[in-house]
């Protein structure tokens, strides 16, 4: 069975980061025999002051139906369509979440967990989510592209024409087929001009089929992810009238940053720190931290529909 990852306690990472800040300060400050702070102190306040927040996971909260789909030009798998009329209603949602990194502050890792309830015999199912490790090589390839699902809830990109023969030359196999030109895009659009401005992210994906996703997102540049869209596709038993659910999303800062950025005063502070300081595995013990839970009412079919 898959489990959920642990996620840093907000309240311990800013206790011992402001721990930590105090330290640094005292002896740059006895260094430099002013109040001004120092590079160390400046770092760690920059990334105290680090925001990591959610977008509104109401505001592209979609009912899917047969229609949705025949009236973007694209026939949708007759188990879905089963699903849709005895079983399920199924639902489309972006899910952000903003790092807004100050100053010159360093991250590699994005984490961002949601959890569906209730549980039981109600309990949503995840179906499907974006992005996924197979579409690194066109995240990879940096440009932006339309995402968007196909008749067997899968996802699809359209690109520029003149940028897809290069991206199918680079694609895997089985992904070539779920990359077309953005002219000839059939289904309707999920997420609009997606692109990470990154390097080369690796992307650990996981929750279809169970009530929990979540998506870890390294990159040596992380900072400058700025927004992080995701996408989720999940059902609920039909006369569901809401659902709840709840996000955390962490980010770890680079810790041989950090270290640099105090080295002036490293050997001087309290070993637990110099010890920190030492593993990558402790970054998320200095991770930024959001935590917000929501009440979700779902959209629902007209009489006509």
């Amino acid at each position: 069975m898959i489990e959920k990852i642990t996620p840093p306690d907000l309240q311990q990472t800013d206790t011992l980061l402001s721990d930590l800040f105090k330290e640094v300060q005292k002896w740059e400050g006895s260094l430099a025999g002013g109040t001004k702070l120092g590079v160390g102190a400046e770092a760690i306040n920059n990334l105290l002051e680090t925001k990591v927040s959610f977008g509104n996971p109401k505001d592209r909260l979609i009912l899917l139906t047969e229609e949705t789909f025949k009236n973007s030009g694209t026939e949708l798998n007759d188990i879905y369509k089963q699903q849709m009329r005895d079983q399920y209603e199924f639902y489309y949602m972006i899910f952000s979440v903003d790092l807004i990194p100050k100053a010159a502050t360093r991250f590699w890792r994005l984490t961002c967990q949601l959890d569906f309830t209730p549980k039981g015999e109600q309990e949503p199912i995840v179906q499907a989510i974006f992005p996924t490790d197979k579409w690194r090589a066109v995240m990879n390839f940096g440009v932006g592209m339309d995402v968007s699902l196909n008749g067997n809830l899968d996802w699809i990109a359209g690109v520029d024409s003149s940028q897809l023969p290069a991206f199918t030359e680079l694609l895997p196999g089985e992904l070539k087929a779920n990359v077309v030109n953005k002219d000839e895009f059939k289904g309707f659009i999920t997420i609009p001009a997606f692109k990470y401005e990154l390097g080369h992210p690796e992307i650990l994906a996981v929750g279809e089929n169970n009530s929990f996703c979540y998506w870890r997102i390294q990159d040596q540049e992380l900072q400058k992810v700025g927004t992080a869209k995701f996408s989720i596709v999940f059902k609920v038993p039909k006369d569901t009238e809401s659902i709840n659910l709840e996000g955390i999303a962490w980010a770890e800062p680079k810790i041989n940053w950090l270290a640099a950025e105090i080295g002036d005063v490293l050997k001087e502070i309290p070993f637990k720190f110099r010890s920190l300081l030492s593993q990558d595995a402790a970054a998320s013990k200095l991770a930024r931290v959001a935590v917000e839970k929501w009440t979700l009412n779902l959209p629902h079919r007209t009489i006509d529909s």
